[in-house]
């Protein structure tokens, strides 16, 4: 029953919050913005128009917008939103399989680029590919430092012994957090590291996946990158401050979860919008090396544990 309202939840917030960080983002640059709830609004329009492929794609191109968001709602399914208490899905949550779903769920995306037979799709296949070389290992490094000194691989274990018998070491919740909020960025398509605002073929890296995608296929898509956006918000409260979680399977512990949780996503939202308000994009060859600081505060973070 928690792991099924944790991924309801999912579900209706993402869309929402994808659109609070837009409209927050061009407050802080001075325009009025689009309304909190427009991409639910996009998502219905979507829904409702007519499916058209490139003449070069094949089954791939029709399999792939169900199984991503299906990846997707799998990897919710096994991370604590609301409550750490083992369901029966969130009982085998490990950071292996959590990390697993999501590198599928990139794999099924760029398998789509390539057989939308686009060379723009195909360029950003091929940007995220190098990316992902550098996010993978500094996301699993970051976890792994602040799993470690509990002695769990699975984050029901780490919320459990970080709040009730062993609170985080700060250096190493700090180290992790600043890491991971690197990632954050190059996961969901931000600035400095990419624009979401536009389609233009020398900046895009995750759009391009989307520009041969249309209908209730462009609907999913765009609705599984919105819920893959707030699990990764979710997972940088798991694991450098994990509060508000209730560990009570009552009514009252899970409302005051989903206020919690609510609160601090926008929180988290709140921060890549001001971010996003003040920076400039990157060149691409600067991405790399972003990520290899990020990295670096990783295992800074697991050599913390062993010195501290």
């Amino acid at each position: 029953m928690i792991s099924v309202s944790q991924v309801l939840l999912l579900l209706l917030i993402a869309p929402f919050v994808q659109g609070y960080v837009q409209w927050l983002k061009a407050r802080i640059q001075g325009r009025r913005g689009p309304s909190p709830l427009r991409p639910w609004r996009d998502l219905r329009k979507q829904f409702a128009k007519e499916v058209v492929l490139s003449d070069a794609a094949s089954w791939i191109s029709r399999l792939v917008p169900y199984l991503s968001l299906g990846l997707v709602l799998g990897a919710a399914a096994c991370l604590p939103v609301l409550s750490g208490l083992p369901g029966p899905l969130l009982a085998s949550g490990s950071i292996f399989l959590f990390l697993s779903l999501l590198a599928f769920s990139r794999l099924s995306l760029l398998l789509l680029g390539l057989d939308s037979g686009s060379a723009f799709a195909g360029m950003g296949a091929g940007r995220d590919l190098l990316f992902s070389l550098l996010v993978e290992p500094t996301i699993f490094v970051s976890l792994l430092a602040v799993g470690l000194p509990t002695g769990a691989t699975a984050f029901p274990g780490i919320l459990r012994a970080a709040t009730v018998n062993a609170p985080q070491n700060p250096a190493v919740a700090s180290l992790a957090l600043v890491a991971i909020t690197g990632v954050i960025l190059v996961e969901t398509g931000r600035l400095p590291v990419d624009n979401p605002d536009t389609h233009l073929e020398l900046t895009m890296v995750h759009e391009s996946f989307l520009l041969e995608s249309s209908g209730r296929y462009l609907a999913l898509l765009t609705w599984s990158a919105q819920i893959r956006q707030v699990l990764w918000y979710t997972v940088l409260f798991d694991a450098c401050c994990p509060w508000g979680i209730s560990d009570m399977d009552t009514g009252a512990g899970l409302s005051i979860a989903i206020l919690s949780f609510v609160l601090k996503v926008l929180l988290a939202g709140s921060a890549v919008a001001l971010i996003e308000g003040v920076s400039a994009k990157w060149r691409i060859f600067a991405v790399p090396r972003y990520l290899t600081f990020a990295l670096a505060l990783a295992v800074a973070a697991m050599l913390a544990d062993a010195i501290l």
